[in-house]
């Protein structure tokens, strides 16, 4: 029993060592040939990875370039539209610009016409002055003086010359509305001066008043110079005056007009302060 065991490890010996005897140059060519194998799919592996990562390169720059080309295509129509929004602004101010010509070509005719208007309106403004009542004469004539300074000046426009004689005449205009209270001194021919209060009823009437109200006057269009008042008008006058300085309530009085008629006027209370007194006529 024991020999028959004995002999069947033999032979499983035998048997290995047979195999393997056969097997073990195999093994070694193989192994050699795996070797060389892996060697070629790593190099192989490599150049597939170079590749990949040019390809990666490639489609990113690719990628890119197209982005671009749409940045750049929507640029050229924004620029697009810009360039047409330009053109139309050229095109409306070169029309602005024939406009402005043809203005400044008309511009020597406007101002041929209107400076002799300007002096006309002076001349006729000087002469109403010089008739109308005498009040404010210096205030009045320097104004005078002024515009026609003005109206020589070359550093002003016509524009500005014409405001000018319109706001004068609309000074004028203003006095005739208005009812005023101030001091002065009263040149009578052949008398000495005297301080007066004057009081102006619009443009219908100009009296005065001595500063004792012991005396009035009226200026008389007819002879063109002053005329004492008898003394029951001096009542009536203080109180004109004391109504244009606002130093009583408005009431109704009787003055003495130019042609001897009695008028019943009743100057406003609202006033326009000056170095005197001013107030609307209603």
């Amino acid at each position: 029993m024991v020999k028959k065991q004995f002999f069947n490890q033999l032979i499983k010996l035998v048997g290995v060592l047979i195999i393997n005897g056969v097997t073990a140059p195999f093994m070694l060519a193989n192994e050699a040939k795996l070797s060389q194998v892996e060697g070629t799919l790593v190099k192989e592996y490599k150049a597939s990875a170079k590749v990949q990562a040019r390809i990666d390169a490639l489609d990113e720059a690719t990628r890119q370039d197209y982005y671009d080309y749409l940045y750049t295509v929507k640029r050229a129509k924004q620029l697009e539209g810009y360039n047409q929004q330009l053109s139309r602004l050229i095109d409306s101010q070169n029309e602005e610009l024939t406009d402005i010509a043809k203005q400044l070509a008309s511009l020597q005719d406007t101002e041929e016409a209107a400076l002799p208007l300007l002096n006309n309106m002076l001349a006729t403004l000087t002469e109403f002055v010089a008739r109308d009542l005498p009040f404010l004469n210096d205030e009045r004539n320097q104004r005078i003086e002024r515009l026609a300074a003005t109206l020589t000046r070359a550093d002003l426009s016509v524009a500005e010359k014409y405001r000018q004689v319109l706001e004068a005449y609309q000074i004028e205009v203003e006095y005739g509305r208005t009812v005023e209270a101030y001091s002065g001194l009263l040149n009578i021919e052949g008398q000495p001066d005297r301080d007066v209060t004057f009081f102006r009823l619009g443009r219908v009437a100009l009296y005065y008043q001595t500063s004792d109200g012991q005396e009035s006057g009226q200026w008389d269009r007819t002879v063109q110079g002053w005329k004492t008042l008898p003394e029951d008008q001096n009542w009536a006058i203080q109180k004109g005056i004391q109504l244009a300085l606002q130093q009583t309530v408005p009431e109704l009085l009787q003055l003495p007009l130019g042609d001897a008629r009695v008028s019943n006027a009743r100057p406003s209370g609202s006033a326009m302060e000056r170095s005197s007194a001013k107030g609307g006529i209603q």
